[in-house]
């Protein structure tokens, strides 16, 4: 089972473990991927007024491209921990037990825009890039989609991921299920704004320390059923789950 979160824009500086290495990292058939992505991001970081519109960081966009400029010479932290917002709060990684971190290392996933699929124990650097942001070799969703087999064959995913990150390398058919998080409109289902992060990092942590493997939406849905989530269909599709909220 794998258990996929999207990144966040706001991570934690600094490191305790050595400069980035590409050769540790999980699902190394990407690695020339990643290395081209790390190699533009520098290049493009170089030119701090091109970075900051293809980055789309804003008036005091300066401040976030210091990290992609040393790329592979700062620290690393694995990355379940670089990662901070709303939802890496929620799940709360460092009040796990030992044993339910170890487990986190196992099935919880991120998919970042710049290193793809990362188990959640990998080690690596702070940097800025988001989803949409366009690097000197294209668009970030063509690339990734290129290798969408491979990053999901095998285990059954829960991809919490939002819909940017979800369009880098969308789930194949059968690999597992997107959970949309919605709450009962006036006239039917509507998406969840900024409380949904929340929800999924709870549900993240529920998953973890309950010890289940699930493979398959019914096994989603059971799950729910017992730890007081509420899954439902959605109609005619095959590859995405509602999970309903008040």
């Amino acid at each position: 089972m794998r258990i996929v979160l999207p990144p966040s824009e706001t991570k934690q500086p600094g490191g305790d473990h050595p400069p980035l290495d590409l050769s540790t990292l999980s699902n190394l058939e990407t690695t020339p991927l990643r290395e081209a992505l790390r190699a533009e991001l520098a290049q493009l970081s170089a030119d701090t007024p091109a970075a900051i519109k293809a980055l789309k960081l804003g008036a005091n966009g300066e401040k976030f491209l210091a990290g992609n400029l040393t790329l592979t010479t700062q620290p690393t932290m694995p990355a379940i921990t670089r990662y901070t917002g709303v939802l890496y709060d929620a799940l709360d990684y460092d009040t796990l037990s030992d044993h339910d971190k170890t487990r986190a290392g196992e099935v919880v996933w991120v998919f970042s825009a710049l290193f793809g699929p990362l188990r959640a124990h990998d080690l690596i650097p702070t940097y800025r890039l988001s989803a949409d942001s366009r690097l000197p070799g294209g668009k970030l969703a063509a690339r990734w989609s290129d290798y969408a087999e491979v990053i999901w064959a095998g285990d059954f995913t829960l991809d919490l991921r939002s819909e940017a990150y979800r369009a880098l390398a969308p789930l194949p058919p059968g690999s597992g299920v997107f959970v949309r998080v919605v709450s009962d409109g006036a006239t039917g289902r509507v998406a969840v704004g900024h409380a949904n992060k929340a929800t999924k990092g709870r549900l993240v942590r529920d998953l973890v320390t309950s010890g289940l493997t699930l493979g398959s939406v019914d096994d989603v849905v059971s799950f729910g059923e017992r730890a007081g989530y509420r899954f439902e269909a959605v109609p005619d599709s095959v590859t995405e789950v509602w999970l309903v909220v008040r």
